[in-house]
């Protein structure tokens, strides 16, 4: 088990999506749980106890990034904009170096993306 790092990785193991220090990717799972038990939708993540991290299974991944992303654009909550934030840009992130994207509706995204260039650099 990785001690260094959490990756994540497709379910196949054939493409790293993101490899975070361990406590970042512990507590984006931990928060992405939590939203998908609000939302009542799965993450698509999967332990991986024999290599550490997480598999990520791209389709249902690609359904809670969607239904985070529709949750943040339906609202214009300040706070809950920016709690939400945390969890969906790198969400997007992942999706994207998976091979997937959401469907967007700029016009609710007040703001989203204005660090995304940061994200997909530093991620």
């Amino acid at each position: 088990m990785s001690t260094l790092g959490h990756p994540f990785q497709t379910v196949d193991g054939s493409k790293i999506l993101w490899y975070p220090a361990l406590r970042v990717g512990q507590l984006y799972v931990g928060v992405a749980a939590e939203v998908g038990a609000v939302l009542n939708v799965p993450t698509g993540l999967i332990d991986n106890e024999r290599l550490g991290g997480s598999d990520v299974e791209l389709d249902t991944f690609r359904q809670f990034t969607q239904a985070t992303y529709d949750w943040y654009c339906d609202t214009n909550h300040f706070v809950l904009h920016g709690l939400v934030r945390g969890i969906l840009l790198p969400s997007i992130v992942m999706l994207e170096n998976g091979g997937g994207s959401i469907t967007r509706t700029p016009e609710g995204e007040t703001d989203l993306f204005d660090d995304y260039d940061l994200y997909t650099r530093r991620m």
